[in-house]
C-alpha cells in the first residue's frame, strides 16, 4: 500500500466521526503508524495517532489521560514537521472530544483553528463546518435558551436533580454571566415558577443589578438596594413571600414597566457569601398553579448556601480577570513605549522594532502557535534592540562601513538586551522574552552571537526573530546603504535556511501573502484593486517569478503583480 493510500484511508476513517468509533479499529491503526515510522511518513504518524485517541477516549473513559496524552503527542508532530494535514486532524479532534465535555467554546475555537490551515481535503474542510454548526446550535441552547446539558435527565419539577445540576455548575464555572444564567433556569424548574432574577449587590454604588429576566431578552437591569422586595430582603435580610405583589408596598413596579412583565406571587430570599454576609437576592416570580410554599423556600435555601459562594468566587475571579487584563494592558504600553524610544535614538532605523515585531508575529500566526506565544515573541521582537542602549551613537549612527573593534562592540547588544531583561522580574508569561530577544542574531550552523547556540539550541522566537530582524534590515535604508531591491533581500533570505536561519521559519516567511508584507513596509494600505492583484501571490510566487529560471514569457497577470508590488515596494522610504 503507498503511503498517500494510508492517508486516504486514514482521513476516511477521520470522516466518519463521531458517528463511527470501534475499539477494534485501534489495532489496524497501531499497524499503519509502523509503516508510517518506517517509511518516515510523520504525517500517517500523527494523523493515525489522533484517530486513536479519539478511539481511546469514547470507547473508554471519557476523561482518558492516555487518549489526551497521545493527542497532545500527535499535536507536538504535526507542528514540529510543519505537517498541515495532520494538524488539521489535530485539531478537528481536539474539537470533538471538547464538544463531548460540552466545553463548546474551546471546541469552537479548536475548529476555527482547524478551518485556517489550508489543506487539499475538501471532504475534512465540509465535515468542520458540519461539527461547527452542530456545536454552535448546543451552545445557542445552553446559553440562550438555557437547555439543559444532554446528561441530565428530564428533571421538570424535580428538586433534587436541579440541586445536582447546580451544584455541578458552581464547581466548574467561572463566568459570571452564565453561572447567573444556569442558577436562575435550575430554580425556576426546581420551584415551578414562571420566572427566576438574581439580583447581585454592587456595595460601592449601594445598587441591586441583574443580567438575568427569564422570559424576556437578557439585558442588565440596576436599580437602588433600597428599593423593592429585593431591597428590602437585602437590607433586612429576611425571606419575603407574598401572594399578590401589586397589593405589596415593598415591591418596586417600575420594574415591570421596564420589562412589560406582570408580576403575581413572589418568593425573594437573600444570597450570602462564606462570612455570611449579603452579596445579593433570589427573587423567584409567580408560582404556577398557586403560590409558594414553605417547602418551595426550603428548596431555595439549599440552592442558595452554595449558590452565594459560587456567585463570590465568580465576581472575585471576573475582577481578578480584568485587574490581570489592565496589568497585561499597562507593561504592553510600556514595553511599546520603551521600544518606540530605542528606535528614535536614530531616525534612519526609527520604526525597526514595530516591523520586526510585525513580521514575526505573521510567522507566528502562519505556525498556529498559540496566543500566549505569540504575545511573548511579540514582547520579545519589540524589546530585541533594547541593548543597543548600552552602544555608543557615533557607532550605531556611523556612516560607512563599521571597523573591526566598532563591529564587536555592537555584537554587545546582543548580550546587554539579555543582561537588562533577565534582570525584570517577569511573569511566568513571559519567562521566554529575555532568551528570545537577545537570540536573533544566533544562527543555525552556530555561527551567530552572543552564546553561540546552534539548531534547536535556539529558542524557536529567536529563530522567528532572526529571519524578520534580517529581512527588514536589508529591505530598509541604513546610513551607509540604501535598502535592497526585494528580489535580493528574498535571495540573502532563502540561501540562508539551514545556515543562518531554520529552514522550516524561512518557508513559513516565504508563504506569507505579499499584500501583508507590504502594508508592514509601506505603514499603509494597500488600495483595494491593488489588494485583490497582491493577496493571491506569495513571496514565494515572487521570488519564482523574478527568477524565472526557464525564461518562459511571464503572463499578463504575473506582469501586473510585479508591476504593482515593485510599486510599492520602491516608493516606501
Amino acid at each position: 500500500m503507498q503511503v498517500q493510500n494510508y492517508t486516504d484511508e486514514l482521513l476516511r476513517a477521520v470522516l466518519n466521526f463521531p458517528e463511527q468509533t470501534k475499539k477494534d479499529d485501534i489495532k489496524k491503526i497501531e499497524e499503519i503508524i509502523k509503516q508510517g515510522v518506517a517509511s518516515k511518513d510523520f504525517e500517517t504518524v500523527s494523523i493515525g495517532m489522533s484517530i486513536i485517541a479519539y478511539i481511546t477516549y469514547k470507547t473508554g473513559d471519557k476523561n482518558s489521560y492516555r487518549a489526551y496524552t497521545v493527542l497532545d503527542d500527535a499535536k507536538y508532530l504535526g507542528r514540529k514537521s510543519n505537517l498541515y494535514l495532520a494538524q488539521k486532524v489535530n485539531y478537528f479532534v481536539f474539537a470533538l472530544m471538547e464538544y463531548e465535555e460540552e466545553n463548546f467554546d474551546d471546541a469552537l475555537d479548536f475548529l476555527n483553528n482547524a478551518k485556517l490551515i489550508k489543506t487539499d481535503a475538501a471532504e475534512l474542510d465540509e465535515k468542520i463546518l458540519q461539527i461547527k454548526n452542530t456545536i454552535e446550535k448546543a451552545k445557542q441552547a445552553r446559553i440562550i435558551n438555557l437547555s439543559p446539558p444532554k446528561f441530565t435527565p428530564d428533571h421538570k419539577n424535580d428538586p433534587l436533580l436541579a440541586l445536582l445540576k447546580v451544584g455541578r455548575t458552581m464547581a466548574v464555572e467561572t463566568d459570571l454571566d452564565v453561572l447567573l444564567n444556569i442558577i436562575a433556569k435550575e430554580i425556576n424548574i426546581a420551584l415551578n415558577a414562571d420566572r427566576c432574577t438574581v439580583f447581585l449587590l454592587d456595595k460601592e454604588k449601594n445598587e441591586l443589578w441583574s443580567k438575568v429576566a427569564l422570559g424576556v431578552d437578557s439585558r442588565e437591569i440596576r436599580f437602588s438596594a433600597t428599593l423593592g422586595i429585593a431591597g428590602s430582603v437585602v437590607q433586612t435580610g429576611e425571606t419575603i413571600n407574598i401572594k399578590d405583589a401589586y397589593n405589596d408596598e415593598r415591591f418596586n413596579k417600575e420594574i415591570d414597566h421596564q420589562t412589560g412583565y406582570e408580576t403575581k406571587s413572589v418568593l425573594c430570599m437573600p444570597i450570602r457569601n462564606m462570612s455570611h454576609e449579603i452579596i445579593g437576592a433570589f427573587q423567584v416570580l409567580n408560582k404556577k398553579g398557586g403560590h409558594f410554599t414553605q417547602k418551595d423556600e426550603d428548596i431555595l435555601i439549599a440552592i442558595g448556601s452554595s449558590a452565594g459562594i459560587a456567585l463570590e468566587n465568580a465576581s472575585l475571579f471576573n475582577k481578578q480577570k480584568q485587574l490581570i487584563e489592565e496589568q497585561k494592558h499597562l507593561l504592553s504600553s510600556f514595553i511599546d513605549t520603551l521600544s518606540a524610544s530605542i528606535d528614535a535614538r536614530d531616525k534612519i532605523t526609527a520604526g525597526h522594532s514595530e516591523r520586526v515585531t510585525k513580521y514575526a508575529v505573521l510567522i507566528c500566526e502562519k505556525m498556529q502557535m498559540k496566543e500566549s506565544e505569540i504575545e511573548t515573541v511579540r514582547q520579545a521582537s519589540l524589546l530585541h534592540d533594547i541593548g543597543k542602549i548600552g552602544i555608543k551613537d557615533y557607532i550605531l549612527q556611523k556612516e560607512g562601513a563599521l571597523t573591526k573593534e566598532e563591529y564587536k562592540e555592537i555584537q554587545q547588544h546582543a548580550k546587554i538586551t539579555y543582561d537588562i531583561l533577565s534582570r525584570i522580574n517577569w511573569s511566568e508569561y513571559f519567562q521566554n522574552i529575555a532568551k528570545i530577544a537577545s537570540s536573533h542574531h544566533e544562527k543555525w550552523d552556530g555561527t551567530g552571537y552572543f552564546m553561540g547556540l546552534k539548531a534547536d539550541e535556539i529558542p524557536l522566537g529567536g529563530r522567528i526573530l532572526a529571519v524578520s530582524d534580517v529581512f527588514d534590515a536589508i529591505t530598509s535604508k541604513r546610513h551607509y546603504r540604501s535598502k535592497m531591491n526585494m528580489e535580493n533581500a528574498l535571495d540573502i533570505i532563502v540561501q540562508g535556511a539551514n545556515r543562518h536561519f531554520d529552514k522550516n521559519v524561512v518557508d513559513v516567511f516565504m508563504s506569507l501573502e505579499t499584500s501583508k508584507i507590504l502594508n508592514i513596509i509601506t505603514n499603509k494600505e494597500i488600495e483595494e484593486q491593488d489588494n485583490l492583484i497582491l493577496s493571491k501571490y506569495k513571496l514565494q510566487d515572487y521570488w519564482g517569478i523574478c527568477k524565472n529560471t526557464n525564461n518562459r514569457k511571464l503572463t499578463t497577470e504575473e506582469e501586473r503583480f510585479l508591476n504593482t508590488f515593485n510599486a510599492y515596494y520602491n516608493l516606501a522610504l
